[in-house]
């Protein structure tokens, strides 16, 4: 204390910065600290969302009662010109008032026609940029872009049309300042185990690439009926195009012979079935080759890339110490020719299974061999020091715990409907019983899981077998659930919540579960590795 009486003030400290930003180096000539702007086709695009946005059927539907009650068709079209006209100027105004830049580390977004907003975005929250080129960008030759934050349920902007040089630079920015936020928050003494060899910068790694014949195996072991999912939007239409078919004189005895139907049904509903199967089989190589065309994974000293896709390509950026779990999943049809699907999950995945189809920085590879899914499983788990052993089963008891409260079910419905029109048919629901059991135990007696050194694993089967593995380093949270069924016998149901995905093993023995906690718990303190 001084002589004033006055408290010595201590020096000022001005704190280091945390991640300095690196530089933006332009690609190809393109400085992204310029505020850009779309290509002027991206009006057309903007008209288009719109136009998707309302419905192709609402609008046929409100086509239709405006015709019908059009006084003539000058009317008509003078009235289309105006709404086709409002629709372009709005367009338009939208288009000019929305630039990007990326300024000292940030994605900076300037929107609105009527109030201007303004969206900042660290680049080192960018979970992903993925760039995709649908049929009419490939006839402009341009291309869609959409940035994905972490944590976020929905894209935080997209670009709808700009030249691919810019959008590449733009992922290309995300990527490497990404990069640089792990490098910078990484202790050095940390030694990656599960990945190969580093990548230098500009040098690209492929992983792997699909052929015309691997996505031909893709196809045929899907689901038989899945190619039928092409033609959905047909089924809006089906009243109508029904209509449309003559139906006097179709089956005349002039036009064709007689048919027993009774003595045909025997061969003509298998042969239907057949046409049906092989049908949709076509139609299903032809869905995978239009999705699937030149899938290649590419390995980058920021992360990985897929590339895929026939008419309408697409781009999708994937930071490895951001990917929270990697799924591997296997029906029985894929069983007998020895592939696996494979999903990288990342941030932003609102659900696993959301993930495993894609989006948010996913990546979703079908069609893997085992080399395979081992080495994207080391780019999934990058830093894993051991491997999960499945040696640890659930409680036999989760067998009788479902089994019982499908009982419940089943007798209350059998005779609650006993005094109803189907009568004794009601028994029927106490069938489902025996059914469940055999469905529950065999899920029981497959079920696996495992923990290592830093990562856990939980492995279901019945038709399709899922493995999902997790580094215990990125957890967010870990819980301990005990229903009054699991309280009285000693079990438990832990859970390990990750960054939009997770992994929860239940019915297993409470001292169990809370070994498991408390070693997840120390690794995720002690592990400063960034992964957001």
């Amino acid at each position: 204390m001084t002589e004033s009486g006055e408290q010595p003030q201590p020096p000022a400290v001005t704190p280091p910065p945390l991640h300095p930003s690196p530089p933006v180096a332009p690609l190809s000539g393109i400085d992204l600290s310029v505020p850009q702007r779309q290509s002027p086709l991206a009006v057309l695009f903007l008209v288009l969302r719109f136009v998707r946005s309302i419905g192709i059927v609402q609008i046929v539907v409100g086509a239709g009662f405006v015709l019908s009650r059009s006084p003539s068709l000058v009317a008509l079209a003078i009235g289309i010109m105006f709404v086709a006209s409002i629709l372009l100027v709005i367009s338009g105004l939208g288009w000019w008032r929305y630039t990007f830049a990326v300024t000292d580390g940030e994605l900076r977004v300037e929107q609105g026609v009527i109030s201007k907003q303004r969206l900042a975005i660290p680049l080192d929250r960018v979970q992903s940029v993925s760039i995709e080129q649908k049929l009419l960008h490939r006839i402009v030759d341009l291309v869609q872009v959409s940035a994905d934050s972490a944590g976020t349920a929905l894209s935080e902007f997209t670009i709808d049309a700009v030249k691919r040089p810019v959008a590449e630079a733009l992922q290309v920015a995300a990527a490497d300042r990404r990069a640089h936020a792990a490098t910078t928050n990484e202790p050095e003494h940390i030694v990656h185990e599960g990945r190969g060899q580093p990548v230098e910068a500009g040098a690209d790694r492929v992983v792997l690439r699909r052929t015309p014949r691997e996505l031909v195996k893709i196809a045929l072991t899907q689901f038989p009926l899945s190619g039928l999912a092409v033609l959905a939007p047909l089924f809006a239409f089906s009243g109508q195009l029904l209509d449309r078919i003559p139906d006097e004189g179709f089956l005349d005895d002039d036009v064709l012979p007689a048919i027993d139907i009774g003595d045909s049904l025997i061969w003509i509903i298998p042969l239907a079935v057949l046409a049906i199967m092989v049908f949709s089989m076509i139609l299903n190589i032809i869905r995978v080759f239009l999705v699937h065309w030149d899938l290649t994974v590419t390995e980058t000293a920021s992360g990985l890339r897929k590339n895929a896709g026939l008419l309408s390509k697409s781009s999708t950026a994937a930071s490895l110490p951001r990917l929270q779990l990697v799924r591997v999943s296997q029906t029985a049809l894929t069983r007998l020719v020895g592939i696996r699907s494979v999903s990288l999950i990342g941030i932003r995945s609102t659900s696993v299974e959301q993930g495993a189809v894609g989006g948010g920085g996913t990546i979703a590879v079908p069609g893997c061999s085992d080399d395979q899914v081992g080495e994207l499983r080391r780019l999934g788990l990058d830093g894993a020091r051991g491997v999960p052993v499945l040696d640890r089963a659930v409680s036999p008891l989760e067998v009788f715990r479902q089994t019982r409260n499908s009982a419940v079910v089943a007798l209350l419905l059998a005779a609650g409907l006993w005094w109803s029109p189907i009568g004794m048919w009601s028994l029927g629901f106490l069938l489902l019983v025996p059914w469940r059991w055999l469905v529950v135990r065999r899920q029981t007696r497959l079920r696996r899981w495992g923990v290592s050194v830093d990562a856990i694993a939980n492995q279901t089967e019945f038709f399709t077998q899922v493995k999902d593995e997790a580094l215990l380093r990125k957890l967010n949270s870990v819980t301990i659930r005990q229903s009054r069924f699991e309280r009285k016998r000693g079990l438990a149901t832990l859970s390990i919540h990750l960054a939009g995905a997770g992994i929860t093993i239940g019915m297993i023995p409470i001292d169990e579960a809370r070994a498991v906690r408390d070693g997840a718990l120390f690794v995720a303190e002690t592990d400063r590795r960034a992964f957001m």
